[in-house]
């Protein structure tokens, strides 16, 4: 229970900070991290898949990075994806990262159209992408 509520206490911190100051904090995700692993250990909520995803993410966006330097993609970004990898069961993986480009489309279109900016925080779609996800597995919407 308390692996649950440490991630969304802290997704709620880190989303808050991106959409303020379009950064995330190393110290906020390296805190998250720690007490996922440490919660995640003792109410055995760790899944070997999930660290496999999470490199996985690591690489992927290494290589991105390497092919297109311009890309506008913040390194936080890519820590929060790692994390929450970790936090999310494997099978719903999936529709997490569909959700998430979903709602980011929704917040870039928001942002460029109306609130006139380039960018848009990344963060808080990823969050409401995880909270999508785990309602509609809750649900029995979406089951493996």
């Amino acid at each position: 229970m308390i692996f649950h509520i440490s991630f969304y206490i802290f997704s709620l911190l880190v989303s808050y900070t991106d959409c303020t100051r379009y950064k995330i904090p190393n110290i906020t995700l390296f805190t998250l991290l720690i007490f996922l692993l440490i919660f995640g250990y003792f109410e055995d909520q760790l899944s070997l898949y999930s660290f496999l995803i999470s490199f996985t993410i690591l690489a992927f966006f290494v290589i991105m990075l390497l092919i297109m330097p311009k890309i506008i993609l913040g390194g936080g970004d890519i820590k929060y994806m790692m994390v929450i990898a970790i936090y999310i069961e494997p099978l719903l993986f999936p529709l997490f990262l569909l959700s998430t480009g979903i709602i980011q489309m929704l917040f870039l279109i928001y942002y460029q159209k109306i609130k006139k900016r380039r960018v848009a925080p990344m963060a808080p779609a990823m969050f409401l992408a995880v909270i999508i996800t785990k309602l509609l597995f809750l649900l029995k919407i979406y089951s493996f």
